[in-house]
């Protein structure tokens, strides 16, 4: 009787372990055609097993009032991406997402519609709030751009309405929000935590008024940040830097404007060398004042920088045999590019590269016996170096028939 009673007692322990766990399908079409079916809202857990805040959320998603609600009330899925399988791959490329991170939560709607996101706090009741959210039709992110065309601009909605274009990275309307969060924030109120938790979650550009406040006041930003990024403000200040530089913005600054900055760089001690950031645009705007002189200098501190590297040059000499035009700009590249086939680390790929760009000089030059030459020792050289992309090629093949 008492084994029979343990053997019970066992088995209810088992019973009650799995229903503590959220039931996650085997694959991403099972698990939309089981919504079909069910007319559910598919669950999607955006994770990595190497991730330690993932696998905290893992275990609080075991808490029975968490696992029984997403059951009882979604699809689950999870994909995992270390590394992600192909078709999960597809999927997300379908979906428009580009998750910043890990982890976060999605939710689609059975048809696909991608209609909300989260990422989720250390917390189960937030977990079981998230889910509640995406049952609202109301409340979710989907309803949000409806909510911002229809008037409404509280904070609330445009904080929200932002992280959802952050995520399928509609970059022009995200700097339109962050304006606008900018010109309705209470000025008496900038110098706050408030203020910089703003600048830090959505601003990507050094135009607006948030970074520009901060940056003025870099000085005072201090005590914002907690736990492991306590002390890093600077940090934020710098990555919205980095991100305006790389924006699709950058390719209509002035020279003013790179020169602003190039100045903010040095200033957070972003980079000793802020031309390695500004260049190309530096030297778009002296083809366009048809500054040749400026141009050609230009080319000279690139390849004469401080702690500079032959691969680094690579990239900057095939910009430049692109821009130049005079022949004496071309012979003037010649000589770097001939200056770095006598290095003696100028090896392998490195070497294909270079020689592969001397053919090119040769072409423009219109010496097409040279030019067949050293092309076709690129092409052995890139033979015997397996690493080297040859794609780039095919640009010489017909011009050498």
């Amino acid at each position: 009787m008492k084994q029979f009673i343990l053997v019970s007692f066992l088995l209810l322990l088992n019973v009650a372990g799995e229903a503590q766990s959220i039931l996650f399908e085997t694959n991403i079409d099972t698990a939309f055609a089981k919504a079909r079916r069910e007319n559910k809202i598919v669950f999607v857990e955006y994770y990595s097993k190497s991730c330690h805040v993932c696998q905290t959320i893992a275990t609080l998603m075991e808490n029975p009032k968490v696992s029984e609600f997403y059951n009882q009330n979604f699809i689950n899925y999870k994909i995992n991406v270390d590394p992600i399988a192909p078709e999960d791959q597809q999927f997300m490329d379908s979906s428009g997402i580009k998750p910043p991170g890990i982890p976060v939560f999605f939710f689609f709607s059975a048809s696909k519609k991608f209609i909300h996101f989260a990422m989720p706090p250390q917390d189960p009741n937030a977990l079981v709030f998230i889910a509640k959210t995406a049952l609202d039709p109301n409340e979710r992110v989907e309803s949000i751009e409806k909510k911002y065309r229809n008037g409404d601009h509280s904070y609330k909605t445009l904080t929200a309405y932002s992280s959802y274009l952050q995520m399928i990275k509609s970059d022009s309307m995200i700097h339109v929000i962050a304006d606008e969060l900018y010109s309705t924030f209470p000025k008496d109120q900038m110098n706050s935590k408030k203020s910089y938790l703003t600048m830090r979650s959505f601003v990507q550009s050094i135009d607006n008024g948030f970074y520009r406040y901060w940056y003025a006041h870099r000085d005072s930003m201090i005590n914002f940040e907690e736990g492991k990024y306590k002390g890093r403000e600077l940090e934020t200040l710098k990555n919205i830097l980095t991100r305006s530089i790389n924006s699709v913005e950058s390719k209509k600054w002035n020279m003013q404007k790179v020169a602003e900055a190039k100045t903010q760089m040095v200033a957070l001690d972003s980079t000793v060398n802020p031309d390695l950031f500004t260049w190309e645009r530096e030297a778009q705007l002296f083809i366009e004042a048809n500054n040749r002189k400026s141009l050609m200098d230009l080319c000279e501190k690139m390849l004469l920088r401080k702690n500079g590297n032959l691969k680094g040059d690579i990239y900057i000499i095939e910009q430049f045999l692109k821009l130049a035009l005079e022949e004496n700009e071309l012979r003037k590249i010649n000589d770097y590019i001939e200056e770095r086939l006598q290095k003696p680390e100028c090896t392998g790929v490195v070497n294909c590269n270079f020689t592969y760009l001397k053919a090119k000089y040769l072409v423009l030059i219109n010496e097409m016996d040279s030019a067949k030459l050293f092309f076709n020792k690129a092409i052995s050289c890139a033979k015997n170096n397996p690493g080297m992309d040859v794609s780039k090629f095919s640009e010489l093949v017909n011009k050498l028939k």
